[in-house]
């Protein structure tokens, strides 16, 4: 390669560009090059080589830690020069601490890095609801002593030394909630309710019959939602009755999760806490997977999992300041009455959308606090429903004192507030002054000790520490002999329920024959359809189905999809329509569809078989509130706007059946057959506003997809 040639290459792989796409870039650029993909890889590790010069792993690992201006400590294994643990912090991630101390999220994962070390991650959230990361650790083992030390290493980022975070989200990790009690006393430990689901639905399929795991699975679900403990002890009751046969599982759920950790996770005691919404670890399992996104392989050393943790912080660091600034200068149509006169401009929007949807109970709440429950107040920090009563009551904007600081905070760029006695404890001068003496009155032999380990800490990149030698075993799961994910190599074992799952649905493929199978042969990908769907989610489509435009396409595509065949189109109409008028439902409708009702009603209706008017034609949201409904199945439209349906009075099932349809050429419906996971977008507020509490446990059971929804479409939300 030329010198012009190499330039190009490193300019790209500091990008980190993937070499096929770097040969490909070259023969762009320098048409006469016939350079192979081997030599980019050759020169690649030239160049890092170069950056690297004669220092070790770790020298240049503090080099650059040193050079970005990270807080760090790390400690090495007794008699040797080994690694034991390193934890690391932003500065801006400091800051970003101080600002929003309230919650904090942490887990563990795997197979980020060739020496198989588990990675913890500490995370937060802004008054924007996004997601920053607080500090890494990489950790020799998962024991109490270990996240002890972190946790010490954590605390030394809070400026005043009385601040400690007031919820601390968690899995049930024995070891880390040990330590959080220690490092931690004050703090409230709440555990992750979307892995105690999965976990308690696990151990229902391995004890009760299958006519009944839906009935216990809604109980349980009660259960976790009662929203005082009397409520709570009445479904409690309701679950014992309904397991009476199943003491096995009744006792698992008990003793496991009820009996110790009940004010972890249950509506009638966490209600009562100030969480801000964050009652699953799901917010650091997103911020893992961004990570290993970035890292792409977990063959790595300490060094290029640094960088790409750096990368990645750069990029949420700067989302979070654009975030502030549309807080700021940005008014949604929903917060331009004068009724929020005292709160734009100076609350995030996260908190005035939350505002927005809590002044929808007003009619029926009014200011009655019993009716209200007050949720909002004590989770939040947000006004609820009874105080927002009272405030249109009285006639007066929602005063700025009513809204949390929390959600007031809306830059990054203030001094933090020092505690009265800090300043002596960043006061060198006396430590200093007792260095020199002691240095002084050392013989030659104590000179030389006492330099050296004043070196240590003066020119870190000259330490002497080394990485693991070898693969240590961790807590993750044992790799499975067997092809892994071909797409990707960064991947975890699964958990205990998600073994549990792919056995049912294993069984349930051997036992029933595919309704796919039946429905209808799928068609080549039909590009003139998939270029009209959104860009980030047209790498999750497999294929689009394409069906008869006769004004009944919308019908002839959840027919297919529910096994009637697309000539079952009639049959779905007629099921609708029952589904409008039933009358465990028909109080729902009437509040969900008003004075549409009849509307709703008359399109159902057909004189004939032939080609409907555009009056008699499937149109959203109206008829996906019914198909989620009628069906029990989640109803996703790929369209302007993207929207899913939940069912609104039914409980999450892990099994559900997942219908996705699209919208294309302004007047015609598809089937969209989609991978296996794709993320899902958000629902209507009417869902929010009219769905049952029980059918809550959807966003929950799903809020991890709808999370990544966000996170591939950032200005939307």
């Amino acid at each position: 390669m030329t010198t012009d040639e190499k330039q190009h290459v490193a300019d790209l792989a500091k990008r980190h560009v993937a070499p096929r796409n770097i040969l490909l870039s070259l023969q762009d650029k320098f048409p006469e090059n016939v350079t192979r993909i081997t030599q980019v890889y050759k020169h690649k590790s030239v160049i890092e080589k170069e950056i690297r010069g004669p220092r070790s792993e770790i020298q240049h690992l503090f080099k650059l830690i040193e050079d970005a201006g990270y807080v760090y400590w790390s400690r090495k294994k007794d008699d040797s020069e080994v690694v034991r643990e390193i934890f690391w912090a932003h500065p801006d991630s400091v800051k970003l601490l101080n600002i929003f101390p309230i919650v904090l999220v942490m887990d563990s994962t795997y197979k980020t890095n060739k020496y198989r070390q588990p990675l913890f991650e500490i995370v937060g959230m802004t008054s924007t609801e996004l997601t920053f990361a607080v500090g890494f650790a990489y950790m020799e083992s998962e024991q109490t002593e270990n996240f002890c030390w972190v946790l010490e290493k954590l605390k030394e980022l809070f400026v005043k030394k009385d601040m400690c975070p007031q919820v601390i989200l968690t899995d049930r990790d024995l070891a880390l909630m040990k330590a959080i009690e220690v490092v931690f006393p004050n703090s409230i430990n709440l555990l992750c309710r979307f892995h105690i689901n999965k976990n308690v639905g696990a151990k229902c399929k391995q004890h009760v019959v299958n006519d009944l795991q839906k009935t216990i699975d809604t109980l349980w679900m009660e259960v976790v939602w009662a929203s005082d403990e009397v409520e709570y002890g009445q479904r409690l009751h309701q679950l014992e009755q309904a397991c009476v046969d199943y003491s096995g599982f009744i006792n698992y759920v008990k003793d496991t999760w009820l009996t110790p950790h009940r004010h972890r996770f249950v509506g009638a005691w966490i209600n009562r806490v100030l969480h801000l919404g964050n009652t699953t670890t799901n917010r650091v399992e997103s911020a893992h997977w961004k990570l290993k996104q970035m890292l792409g392989n977990s063959i790595g050393d300490m060094v290029k999992c640094w960088e790409a943790m750096n990368n990645n912080l750069r990029l949420q660091l700067g989302n979070i300041r654009a975030s502030f600034q549309k807080s700021f200068y940005e008014v949604e149509n929903a917060h331009v009455s004068p009724f929020y006169g005292y709160l734009r401009g100076s609350v995030s929007r996260a908190a005035l959308r939350r505002i927005a949807e809590e002044l929808l109970r007003v009619d029926y709440v009014g200011t009655n606090r019993q009716i209200c429950g007050c949720t909002l107040r004590t989770s939040y920090g947000l006004p609820c429903a009874c105080e927002l009563g009272r405030y249109r009551v009285g006639g007066i904007p929602i005063p700025i004192d009513a809204v949390h600081v929390h959600w007031r905070k809306l830059t990054m760029e203030v001094e933090l507030e020092k505690g009265e006695d800090d300043g002596s404890e960043v006061d060198m001068t006396a430590a200093m002054d007792e260095l020199w003496r002691r240095f002084r009155s050392l013989d030659v032999v104590g000179k030389r000790a006492l330099r050296s380990r004043v070196c240590e800490l003066a020119y870190p990149t000259m330490t002497t520490l080394c990485p693991p030698p070898e693969k240590i075993k961790t807590k993750g799961g044992v790799k499975k002999k067997g092809k892994k994910p071909a797409d990707y190599d960064v991947y975890r074992d699964p958990s205990y329920h998600e073994y549990v799952d792919k056995a049912s649905q294993s069984s349930q493929r051997q036992s029933q024959p595919s309704q796919t199978s039946k429905k209808i042969k799928l068609s080549k990908k039909q590009p003139q359809f998939i270029v009209q769907f959104p860009n980030h989610i047209r790498s999750y489509i497999e294929d689009v189905v394409n069906v008869e435009s006769d004004g009944n396409c919308g019908f002839r595509v959840i027919a297919s999809l529910h096994g009637y065949g697309e000539d079952g189109w009639s049959m779905v109409r007629r099921e609708l329509g029952l589904e409008l008028i039933d009358k465990d439902r028909s109080t729902l409708y009437d509040k969900l569809f008003s004075n549409r009702l009849s509307a709703v009603r008359e399109s159902l209706m057909i004189e004939s078989f032939g080609s409907q008017p555009p009056e008699k034609w499937m149109s959203l949201p109206d008829m996906g509130y019914l198909i989620a409904n009628r069906y029990n199945v989640v109803l996703v439209c790929l369209g302007n706007p993207c929207i899913t349906f939940f069912p609104m009075t039914s409980s999450h099932s892990p099994n559900v059946s997942i219908y996705c349809i699209g919208f294309v050429n302004q007047n015609h419906w598809v089937q969209v057959n989609m991978k296996e996971g794709f993320p899902l977008p958000p629902v209507t507020l009417d869902w929010k506003k009219f769905r049952s509490h029980i059918a809550t446990t959807w966003m929950l059971g799903f809020a991890g997809r709808m999370q990544h929804w966000q996170l591939l479409t950032p200005v939307l939300a």
